[in-house]
C-alpha cells in the first residue's frame, strides 16, 4: 500500500506543484489589480454575452436570433457566443447568478490557466520529457506575454482555445499512436471547437494534417484510419460551428476583409529575438502605435537552448517542429489574410511548440550532454538577443541589461551544476542516472521555476494591466441591470459612448457594447464580429455599437421608399444620445420627447412606444395584414389584402437563412430590412416567414455524421481489441 501511495506521489507531484504556481502567479495579477482579468473585449463582450447566455439557459431555451440586437443578434453566426458548447453553458450560467463580473471572469480564467499547466505538462511527457522539465514548461507556457496581457486579459475565447489546445493534442496522440480510449480527444477537441474561436480550429487542423501526412509516408494504415476518423470528427463540428459564420459572410463587413499587410499585429523577424526578454516591447504595432506590452515574450530560459543540442531523436519531435514552424509562418505574416486578421494571435501556440521542444532536448542533455563549448554558445545567443533587442528598443537598455544578467547568471549555475557534478561522477553512471542526478535535476527546474514567478512579478510591477483599452465598467452586475429597465420597447444608443467611461458616474446613464444585455431593455447597440454592411453603413455603425453624429439625423428622417421614419421601420421607442458627440440638445422628431437629460446623455422617448422589433413594420399601398404569430425566429400574418405595391416590411435584418411559406422574399428596403413579396397572393393566405442557421440542412447532416463517425471509430476500436486479445 504504501508502494502504491510513493508511486502515485510520484507520479503526481510534479504536475501539482506546476498547476498550483501557475494558480498563485494568475491570482497575484488581480492582488495588484482586481479588474487585470476584466478589461477590454471581456469586459464590454464576453462577459455580457456569457450573462445574456446564462439567462436564455435559465429559461430553458438557446439564443438562436434576437431581431432588437439586429447586426449582434445572429448568435450561430458570431460564433464566439458558444451556442453548443457545455463549457460555455457553464460559464454562462454562473455568470448570470454571479454578483460581481470581475470576480466571475477572474474565477473562469484562472481555471483555464491551470488547465493549460495541466496540458502542458502532459504534452511535454508525452513527447519524451522528464516529469521536472515537463513541470517548468507547465508553468512557463501560461506565463507567456501574450497569453497574459492580450488573451487572459481580454480576448477570452482566445485564452481558452490557447489553454484547451495542449490537453486536445495530448489526447489525440494518446488515441492515434497509442490506441487508447478516444473519448479525451473527442470530448477536448469538441469543447475547443465549440468555443467559436477559429485560430485554435487552425491550429489543431495544422496538427491533424501533420499527423496525416506523417503516417501515410510511413504507411501505416492504422494510424492513418484513426488520424482520419480524429480528422473527421474535428471536420465535422468545424462544419456545425463555423458554416453558418461563413454563409452569412457575404452580407457583412467580413466579405470585405483584404489580403494585405498593414503591419498591425504582426512580428517582424528582430522581434524573436525579444522572446526571452520579458521586460521588452518589440515593435509590434497595434492601436497607438508600439504595443506597450510583452506580446513576444516565451519565456526568459530560452538562450539556454544552446546547452541541450544538438536533440537525441530529434525525429520524435517532428509534429511539434512543424507546428512550431507553421505558427511561425502565422506570427510573421501578413496582418490581414481576408477574415483571418492579426496573426500575433497564433503566438501562444507558437510558445507550446517551442517549450515542448525546450523540455525534450533538456530532458535528454542534461547533464550528462553538456559542455563548455555549449556553455559559451549560450553566453553568445544571450548576448546577440540583447544586443538586437537593445538597437530597436535602446530606451529598454536598464530591463535588457537585467534580464541578461539573469540568463547569464542561471547559464552559469546550471553549467556549474553540470560540468562539476559529471566530472566526479563515476563510471557506473553513464549506463544510468542516479539518484544524485535527479536531486541536481529537481534543484535547477525548482530554482527555474521561482526565478519565473519573479519574472511574472516583474512584468506586473511595470505592466499593470493588458495593453488593450479598457473602459472602467462597474463589476457590480446588479447595478449594470437597473441601467434604462423603465425603457419601453427597443433602445439604440447614438454618438461616440467612450469618451467619459473613466467617469462611475457615467455608468448610471447607459452601458456599453454587450453589458446591455444586462439591462431589461432591448438596446441594438452592442457588440458583433459581423457587422450586417447596408445597415452599419447607413447607421455608419462599428462592431461595438459605437455610431457617427449622423446617425440621429438618419433615424428621424423619412424613408423614401416607404414614407415612414428610419426609427419607425426599425421599431425603435428609446434613443440615447452621447453628450460628447451632442453636445447641444437635439431637436426632436415629430412623436419623439426628451424624456431625460444626464450629464452624458440625451434621452428620447417616443411618445407612442412601438412593439419590440421582429414583426411587419411596413406595407405597401394597398396591402394589408395581421399578424397572427411572433417569435425570435419566426413571424406569421394573414393576408388582408394586396394593392398596387405588395411588399410587406419586416423589423428583421435579412440574414441568409429567411424562408417564407405563401409568398417569395423581395429586395430588402433600405438594402437591410427583410422584406416579403405578396405579388399573385389570394386573401386570406397565411403567410409564415421563418429563421434557421445556414444552410440548416448541411448542419443536420454534419452533426448526425459527426456522431457516426464516433460510434463507427468505437467499434472499430472494441474490434481491433477483441482480435488482439483472441491472437493474444
Amino acid at each position: 500500500m504504501d508502494s502504491t501511495r510513493d508511486t502515485l506521489w510520484h507520479r503526481l507531484r510534479w504536475p501539482l506543484l506546476s498547476t498550483l504556481l501557475t494558480i498563485a502567479l494568475a491570482a497575484s495579477r488581480v492582488a495588484i489589480n482586481p479588474r487585470f482579468y476584466f478589461t477590454d473585449d471581456t469586459e464590454r463582450g464576453s462577459f455580457g454575452q456569457w450573462w445574456a447566455l446564462g439567462e436564455y439557459l435559465s429559461q430553458g431555451s438557446l439564443p438562436i436570433l434576437d431581431p432588437s440586437a439586429w447586426q449582434g443578434g445572429n448568435y450561430f453566426a458570431e460564433g464566439q457566443w458558444g451556442i453548443l458548447s457545455p463549457v460555455t453553458w457553464l460559464i454562462g450560467l454562473s455568470a448570470y447568478l454571479a454578483p460581481d463580473a470581475a470576480l466571475h471572469v477572474t474565477a473562469w480564467k484562472i481555471a483555464f490557466l491551470a488547465v493549460f499547466s495541466i496540458g502542458m505538462y502532459l504534452l511535454a511527457m508525452e513527447f519524451g520529457s522528464s516529469r521536472p522539465w515537463a513541470a517548468l514548461v507547465a508553468v512557463m507556457a501560461p506565463a507567456a506575454g501574450f497569453t497574459v496581457y492580450m488573451d487572459a486579459a481580454s480576448w477570452s475565447t482566445g485564452l481558452f482555445d490557447a489553454c484547451l489546445f495542449p490537453l486536445v493534442w495530448w489526447a489525440l496522440r494518446r488515441a492515434v499512436e497509442h490506441g487508447k480510449s478516444p473519448w479525451p480527444y473527442v470530448l477536448a477537441s469538441f469543447t475547443l471547437i465549440t468555443f467559436g474561436y477559429v485560430f485554435g480550429v487552425i491550429v489543431l487542423v495544422v496538427v491533424l494534417v501533420s499527423s496525416l501526412v506523417e503516417h501515410i509516408v510511413r504507411r501505416d494504415r492504422v494510424r492513418i484510419l484513426r488520424t482520419l476518423a480524429a480528422s473527421a470528427w474535428g471536420a465535422l463540428w468545424t462544419i456545425v460551428i463555423y458554416l453558418p459564420a461563413i454563409a452569412t459572410s457575404a452580407v457583412t463587413t467580413r466579405s470585405e476583409a483584404p489580403y494585405e499587410n498593414t503591419g498591425f499585429l504582426n512580428a517582424d523577424v528582430a522581434d524573436l529575438f525579444t522572446t526571452a526578454s520579458p521586460l521588452t516591447t518589440g515593435s509590434v504595432f497595434s492601436w497607438n502605435g508600439v504595443t506597450d506590452g510583452p506580446l513576444m515574450y516565451i519565456a526568459w530560459i530560452l538562450p539556454l537552448f544552446p546547452l541541450f543540442l544538438p536533440i537525441a531523436r530529434a525525429r520524435t519531435l517532428l509534429p511539434v517542429f512543424v507546428l512550431g514552424t507553421a505558427m511561425l509562418a502565422f506570427v510573421l505574416g501578413p496582418s490581414d489574410l481576408g477574415a483571418i486578421r492579426w496573426p500575433i494571435r497564433m503566438m501562444p501556440y507558437l510558445v507550446i511548440a517551442v517549450l515542448v521542444v525546450f523540455a525534450v532536448a533538456a530532458t535528454r542533455a542534461f547533464p550528462e550532454r553538456l559542455t563548455r563549448a555549449k556553455a559559451w554558445w549560450s553566453v553568445a545567443l544571450i548576448v546577440a538577443m540583447a544586443y538586437i533587442t537593445w538597437v530597436a528598443e535602446m530606451w529598454s537598455w536598464k530591463s535588457i541589461f537585467a534580464a541578461a544578467a539573469l540568463q547569464l547568471l542561471a547559464l552559469a549555475a546550471i553549467a556549474w551544476i553540470a560540468l562539476r557534478r559529471r566530472g566526479s561522477a563515476s563510471p557506473a553512471f553513464v549506463a544510468g542516472r542516479t539518484p544524485r542526478w535527479q536531486r541536481q535535476t529537481n534543484l535547477v527546474v525548482i530554482a527555474s521555476m521561482i526565478v519565473t514567478l519573479g519574472v511574472g512579478g516583474a512584468q506586473l510591477l511595470q505592466w499593470r494591466e493588458s495593453p488593450l483599452p479598457g473602459v472602467d465598467a462597474p463589476t457590480d452586475t446588479e447595478s449594470l441591470e437597473s441601467v434604462l429597465d423603465d425603457a419601453e420597447g427597443d433602445a439604440i444608443v447614438v454618438g461616440d459612448y467612450m469618451k467619459g467611461a473613466g467617469d462611475p458616474e457615467s455608468w448610471d446613464e447607459r452601458l456599453m457594447a454587450n453589458l446591455w444585455y444586462l439591462s431589461d431593455a432591448n438596446v441594438s447597440s452592442v457588440y458583433t464580429v459581423l457587422p450586417f454592411t447596408s445597415y452599419a453603413t447607413d447607421l455608419c455603425s462599428d462592431l461595438r455599437g459605437v455610431t457617427c453624429e449622423e446617425a440621429l439625423e438618419v433615424l428621424w428622417s423619412e424613408d423614401e421608399d416607404t414614407g415612414l421614419p428610419v426609427a419607425d421601420l426599425l421599431d425603435v421607442s428609446t434613443i440615447l444620445a452621447a453628450k460628447t458627440t451632442f453636445p447641444d440638445e437635439p431637436e426632436a422628431a415629430d412623436g419623439w420627447s426628451l424624456t431625460a437629460e444626464g450629464e452624458y446623455t440625451w434621452r428620447f422617448d417616443r411618445d407612442e412606444p412601438l412593439p419590440s422589433a421582429g414583426g411587419v413594420t411596413w406595407t405597401g399601398e394597398g396591402t394589408s395584414v395581421t399578424e397572427l404569430s411572433l417569435s425570435d425566429t419566426s413571424v406569421s400574418f394573414t393576408v388582408s389584402s394586396v394593392g398596387s405595391d405588395p411588399r410587406v416590411a419586416l423589423s428583421r435584418l435579412p440574414f441568409p437563412g429567411y424562408s417564407v411559406s405563401g409568398a417569395e422574399l423581395a429586395d430588402p428596403i433600405r438594402d437591410y430590412l427583410l422584406t416579403i413579396d405578396l405579388s399573385g397572393v389570394a386573401e386570406g393566405t397565411e403567410v409564415t416567414v421563418t429563421f434557421l442557421p445556414p444552410p440548416f440542412p448541411i448542419l443536420v447532416g454534419a452533426f448526425a455524421a459527426s456522431w457516426l463517425v464516433l460510434i463507427a471509430w468505437l467499434i472499430a476500436r472494441a474490434t481491433a481489441r477483441r482480435r488482439a486479445r483472441r491472437e493474444g
